[in-house]
């Protein structure tokens, strides 16, 4: 039976994640908001001269996902609860984003929008921390049930904030705050209320920890204690050591995803950041291709990402995470020698981002204890977000200095560096078999 299936029947008897999914699409329709639009907003409606300051506020928003990521994700090891802390995070979001509007000041939005980002932070680490736990045997593809349903709330945000902006101007862009709030206030009052509590999954859900260290379930035990987990945590990592003891960055798994993550993922922002300028300006491409590209990107993405999570699961999650960041560097080299509209809008239409997702949290997943679950797929999240932080303004350091075509190239070269990381650290999985198996 397909997973779908089982998550079907899990929804239908209460015990998995109808409202973790809505969730993730509360966090996508969020996620349009914050980036689509909030620099637009800063822009148009409070006049903000200076390009900097717009950017920075992305910049700073992507920094407070990568602060905060690991944080919340810790807060649910430790706790033991990630329903309530997902419920928290979208109420403050929605509390941060219905207040963008009363900003009088670049200062006051950009300081509601870095708030916005910190309590969005920790609903897809939390989440699939959740569902790697419930499935242990399918990790892969439990997890790209949730970075489907955020996809979708991506797709969704995209085509109604669109349209809204497109209708209405400077109102359409504070209706998009105004409805992703109300959006993520009903996925918090249906996560709080619905979400079922560890101790509720039943038993088909995951074996509890032993005191040998194996096995595992949801918040390594449903009924344990804040001590007991931590003695868990220290049996699994096989150090006899509580969970505060050892950083989550020690775990080599941890590490290497983490920096093959920074790496490339930098590298495609950085393209992502100039995109509609290099389609218009240097290609002589149209605005509409630039809307096209992205649009058949997102699609696509929502499309592969449950194939990705099965092979992953079937093939070898550090192999399909390999697979994926080895196509970034595929995908710039064409876009760097075709150098034409129709070939840059197919190669940047790729979907490999649902490889490295998947593959990533299947690799910590194996590699890490189940009380460092969430840290760890946090720590991920946040390096995604860091990533996007410095490659933003890396793509405009590139195209003021050395020209708008050469944003491509170092997109390449960042991406084949990767490519060395995951190779030599990941795929190989040199260092942390001791771990993978203290965690088995």
């Amino acid at each position: 039976m397909g997973l779908v299936a089982a998550v079907s029947r899990r929804v239908v008897a209460g015990t998995v994640p109808g409202p973790l999914l809505l969730a993730a699409v509360a966090e996508g329709v969020a996620g349009v908001a914050v980036y689509a639009y909030a620099p637009l907003y800063l822009r148009q409606a409070l006049g903000e001269p200076r390009l900097t300051v717009v950017t920075l506020s992305l910049a700073l928003a992507s920094l407070a996902i990568f602060v905060m990521a690991g944080r919340w994700g810790r807060w649910g090891d430790r706790t033991g609860r990630p329903g309530r802390l997902i419920a928290i995070g979208l109420a403050g979001a929605a509390a941060t984003l219905s207040a963008l509007p009363a900003a009088r000041s670049s200062t006051a939005f950009i300081t509601l929008l870095v708030t916005t980002t910190a309590f969005l932070a920790g609903v897809i680490p939390l989440g699939v921390a959740w569902l790697t736990l419930v499935y242990p045997d399918r990790p892969g593809e439990a997890a790209s049930l949730l970075y489907r349903a955020r996809s979708a709330g991506w797709a969704v945000g995209s085509f109604g904030s669109g349209w809204l902006a497109e209708r209405w101007g400077v109102a359409g862009m504070i209706a998009t705050f105004w409805l992703a709030a109300a959006l993520a206030v009903l996925a918090a009052c249906v996560v709080r209320l619905a979400m079922p509590r560890p101790s509720r999954l039943g038993p088909g859900a995951a074996a509890p920890v032993a005191a040998t260290g194996t096995a595992s379930a949801p918040e390594a035990s449903a009924e344990a204690t804040g001590e007991e987990r931590s003695r868990a945590g220290g049996a699994l990592s096989g150090n006899g050591r509580g969970r505060g003891d050892r950083a989550i960055w020690r775990y080599p798994a941890v590490l290497a995803i983490a920096a093959t993550v920074l790496i490339t993922i930098a590298g495609n922002e950085a393209f992502f950041a100039v995109v509609g300028v290099y389609f218009t300006e240097y290609l002589g491409g149209s605005r509409g291709q630039v809307g096209l590209t992205l649009g058949i990107a997102s699609i696509l993405g929502i499309l592969v990402l449950a194939p990705a999570g099965r092979l992953a699961d079937r093939w070898g999650p550090e192999r399909v995470f390999t697979l994926g960041v080895g196509g970034y560097a595929l995908m710039y080299a064409l876009i760097v020698l075709a150098r034409h509209p129709l070939a840059t809008m197919a190669a940047f239409s790729l979907p490999f981002y649902p490889f490295v997702a998947a593959g990533a949290t299947g690799v910590l997943s194996r590699s890490t204890p189940p009380a460092r679950r969430g840290e760890a797929v946090g720590m991920y999240e946040g390096s995604a977000a860091l990533a996007a932080s410095l490659g933003s303004l890396l793509g405009g350091v590139v195209a003021d200095l050395a020209g708008i075509g050469r944003v491509p190239l170092a997109s390449w070269v960042l991406a084949v560096g990767g490519l060395g990381v995951a190779c030599r650290f990941v795929l190989r999985g040199a260092g942390w078999h001791e771990t993978r198996q203290a965690a088995q």
